[in-house]
């Protein structure tokens, strides 16, 4: 699934070339064709967009100052938004919305957006009641920590949880949550509202950390070359820690997210983990 930083990465290139152009909207799969249509109607103007976590909003108007629709895109598993300068491609059979330049203010362009969802309607109802219901997201400058602190610190659920709750912190998908939970020393299963203030500061610090850059870098990985732990052999992490102890791995759904060790004769961490 696409994750927050990916979305990000999507608007800023798209604030590059399309925000501030006159677009024709069409839709070839005709699955998104009343919407299609309302761009055009409303002007077909990109006005903005704008990111929460894994949420991206498009606005349309008549001109560059005037918004009076949005489209939602929520790309799921595999969507894409692609821009298109030269040679356009063929649409297929997953183009739900396609937008070529129609102003002649720049080099034309072509757009074609898949996405498992995309829907349209007015921004102070549609945009408004969906970015409400969403959690502050690491990589918005209006990102509110307090309120992630909140949330975590009323609730028995364990961190590893909260963290793939869109309304707690959006845009923090699986491998996030793995790779910033291990490198944060947090257990996955420990309840959320059992940390303190400082450990959920430090965790939402690591968390901006690792998707300032994804989004700087474009990998997932930042400027590593391979995860931390999300996926990788038991084996090849357990020669990664050398020294006299005893390994410990936790599963969520069947993938490795968090490895904990303690010190031969020591007291074990808390947990149930599977020993190595």
């Amino acid at each position: 699934m696409v994750e927050g930083d990916g979305c990000h990465r999507v608007a800023a290139e798209h604030r590059k070339t399309l925000v501030g152009r006159k677009l024709k909207a069409t839709s070839p799969n005709r699955r998104f064709r009343a919407g299609a249509l309302a761009i055009n109607k409303a002007g077909g103007v990109l006005v903005k967009i704008e990111v929460h976590g894994k949420n991206l909003f498009y606005f349309f108007g008549p001109d560059a100052t005037r918004a009076m629709l949005v489209v939602h895109i929520h790309f799921g598993m595999a969507g894409a938004f692609a821009v298109y300068t030269g040679k356009e491609p063929e649409t297929t059979a997953n183009t739900r919305l396609r937008l070529t330049t129609a102003d002649g203010s720049g080099p034309e362009l072509a757009a074609h957006l898949s996405a498992m969802t995309v829907e349209h309607g007015r921004p102070e109802k549609l945009y408004a009641e969906l970015a409400e219901k969403l959690g502050p997201d690491p990589l918005r400058a209006d990102a509110d920590v307090k309120k992630f602190q909140e949330r975590c610190k009323t609730s028995k659920k364990p961190i590893g949880t909260m963290l793939m709750d869109q309304s707690a912190i959006a845009g923090v998908g699986n491998i996030y949550r793995s790779e910033v939970l291990y490198e944060a020393g947090v257990h996955p299963c420990q309840p959320a509202n059992t940390l303190s203030s400082a450990e959920l500061a430090g965790l939402w610090c690591t968390i901006v950390t690792h998707m300032q850059s994804g989004f700087r870098t474009g990998s997932i990985w930042g400027d590593r070359e391979e995860a931390l732990v999300y996926g990788r052999e038991l084996n090849a992490i357990a020669r990664s820690i050398q020294m006299d102890a005893r390994l410990f791995v936790w599963r969520y759904a069947r993938i490795v997210v968090l490895v904990g060790f303690h010190r031969m004769g020591g007291v074990h961490e808390r947990g149930d983990g599977e020993q190595v």
